[in-house]
């Protein structure tokens, strides 16, 4: 009997034991910092640094990417080094943290913050707050996960690409708790990317992703160009288009500082994401309203990159003067040849464009008079932050002087009559019998005064959890998704190395109250995309084909700030690796019966063998009395 307890009770311990062990991820891409990461076709080597550099009309201290020399890039200082890879390349980035800074903020805002807020909000927000303010701080329900914080930490994300995941570590895990990359400084992390043989060539960029500090490390200019080369710039200049100018929207959260060394510094996180009273001006290669010039019947190539974190913004060809008129009476047309990293086929006319944080398009201006034109951003504002008015502020973006120029390089057809060898071929498109299932995303904010952070942000009702699987798809399907905005305010959708096309956009606001709306929903259709705009009070409609990459990536908003405080799911492509410790969090309640069963059934086994005990103890007597009784006879 004592055996048998002793059996069991090692198996239930065992099996206890089993199912509360948790598997910690083995592999790694953190090398140690004397190391290479030179193993590439293409390799460079990215620092993050604390640097005090000129900016605008201030000296500025904050987190910025240096160039490859060490050095920081003079002509645009905000911004890390472009890169260059050819499809079928190896590219390997060594990345290397140096933000050790004892003057900047590393932390974000503290549960007193958020209630300080909120009991003396400042100025009026138009959504319905929820609940009443708790009497302390302490009393706050804290979503640690979605709070912005450790901002000297970072990683890197390759925006837009068809490459590894490489959200978690290390690049490629199939691992399901696999953490984030998080690169602490005095660190150095290996990516390796291969980009494929048929990647289509165009525009990308890369930045931090890191959940908690992504926002505030962009609103510091932490970001760069990725060219992937191809085709374009010779097909451009064989038709005498020959004048490329980079044109990168930015929109720092910058606050004003007295100290010995510097007068400017990234803003405070909350003041970058709700305060509508300050004007965080958008910069185009990291100036205000800066100039360009080309000559009559020329062609500008502008390759535009919108890396705003919080905002949208309009992209309108006016001559001076005319850019409070309707666009539709007084703006130039110019051409999009291009969007995400994928060329048309054929330009698309156009009088407006609206971009948003993550968008870059391939855009062909033409003026047929001289003198000066200018770039606008306009109208956004009540559309964007619930009627309020207040973000993002009409602004020239940028001043074109054109002059007369008889040597000037001429196209030599007209622009609606070129063609491009297309980044997909219409054959690539995705059908609707290919598609093996519809999901529903739906974006939505909360407004509860006892819970930070403040405000929520979630996905399908949820907010973020690196250790929760919220979507799962396989490699080479095709899945619809139904992408739904509850709110009046945009949030871009972007989904992690996989590009999609766009079936549908939509919205129940009045495209007469809010013009700009119309702009929004003029897409491409079929167009492949890496990021769409979801309409306030709106919805889109993609169709996605699954490449062969497989592993724990991400889905999100595209707003940085809502991706850093929830509004972000994770993505599973394949089958995840089994894990003891997931499978019981999958399954506790067969877990928690059969232990149950096995209790039962040991409990049953040990009242058997009592009570056999107990007959043959009887037995024994019984027979030890009939022999008694006999010899007495």
């Amino acid at each position: 009997m004592e055996i048998l307890k002793t059996k069991t009770s090692f198996f239930l311990a065992s099996l206890i034991l089993l199912t509360t062990t948790h598997e910690a991820t083995a592999l790694t891409d953190f090398i140690p910092c004397s190391d290479p990461c030179n193993g590439g076709d293409v390799n460079y080597h990215l620092v993050a640094s604390v640097e005090t550099v000129k900016m605008m009309n201030y000296t500025y201290r904050g987190r910025i990417y240096k160039t490859e020399n060490g050095g920081v890039n003079e002509d645009t200082r905000f911004m890390g080094p472009t890169m260059r890879v050819k499809p079928g390349q190896s590219m390997w980035i060594k990345f290397t943290n140096n933000m050790t800074a004892n003057d900047l903020k590393t932390g974000g805002p503290s549960p007193y913050d958020y209630w300080i807020r909120l009991k003396n909000p400042g100025e009026s927000i138009k959504y319905e707050y929820y609940k009443r303010l708790v009497e302390s701080p302490d009393l706050l329900e804290a979503d640690d996960p979605n709070i912005p914080n450790h901002f000297e930490s970072t990683n890197l994300h390759v925006h837009g690409l068809d490459v590894e995941v490489h959200m978690f570590d290390p690049v490629g895990t199939h691992h399901p708790d696999a953490p984030h990359i998080k690169i602490d400084p005095g660190e150095c992390y290996c990516y390796r990317f291969n980009i494929p043989e048929h990647h289509p060539p165009g525009m990308y960029w890369y930045h931090p992703h890191l959940h908690g500090s992504t926002a505030i490390q962009m609103w510091g200019g932490m970001f760069g160009v990725l060219h992937v080369d191809g085709p374009l710039e010779e097909e451009l200049a064989n038709y005498g288009v020959t004048q490329t100018e980079d044109f990168i929207i930015w929109d720092p959260a910058f606050q004003a500082v007295d100290k010995p060394t510097h007068n400017l510094e990234v803003d405070e996180f909350l003041n970058g994401q709700t305060t509508l009273s300050k004007i965080h001006p958008f910069l185009v290669n990291g100036k205000i309203n800066p100039s360009f010039e080309t000559s009559v019947g020329q062609v500008l190539h502008l390759r535009v990159l919108c890396a705003i974190v919080e905002n949208e913004n309009t992209f309108i060809v006016y001559p001076e003067g005319k850019e409070n008129e309707p666009w539709d009476d007084a703006a130039l047309d110019f051409w999009v040849i291009g969007a995400d990293g994928v060329t048309y086929k054929k330009p698309a006319k156009k009088k407006i464009v609206v971009m948003t944080g993550g968008e870059r398009f391939e855009l062909l201006l033409k003026f047929h008079e001289p003198g000066t034109y200018v770039i606008s951003q306009q109208a956004i504002q009540g559309m964007q932050f619930f009627d309020m008015y207040g973000h993002p502020h009409d602004q020239i973006l940028a001043t074109i002087h054109v002059k007369e120029d008889g040597s000037a390089q001429l196209p030599t057809i007209p622009i609606e009559d070129m063609v491009f060898t297309p980044g997909y071929d219409e054959s690539e498109s995705i059908v609707a019998e290919d598609i093996v299932k519809s999901e529903s995303i739906v974006f939505s904010m909360g407004a509860d005064r006892d819970k930070i952070p403040f405000p929520q942000y979630y996905v399908n009702g949820l907010p973020f959890h690196p250790n929760r699987l919220d979507f799962l798809a396989k490699p080479g399907e095709a899945r619809e998704y139904i992408l739904i905005n509850a709110n009046h305010n945009v949030h871009p959708f972007h989904i992690h190395v996989n590009r999609f096309q766009v079936k549908e956009v939509g919205s129940e606001l009045s495209t007469e109250k809010y013009p700009v709306l119309k702009a929004v929903m003029d897409f491409e259709e079929d167009s492949w995309r890496d990021t769409v705009v979801v309409p306030p009070n709106g919805r889109a409609r993609i169709w996605v084909q699954y490449k062969n990459y497989t592993g724990k990536t991400v889905l999100h908003c595209h707003f940085l700030a809502h991706e850093d405080t929830g509004m972000m799911s994770t993505l599973f492509i394949g089958d995840p690796d089994f894990t003891l410790s997931r499978w019981k969090n999958e399954n506790i309640d067969i877990v928690f019966g059969v232990c149950i069963g096995l209790a039962v059934v040991v409990f049953g086994l040990a009242l058997f063998t009592l009570n056999t005990k107990k007959k043959h103890d009887y037995e024994l007597v019984a027979t030890m009395n009939e022999v008694k009784s006999k010899v007495v006879d």
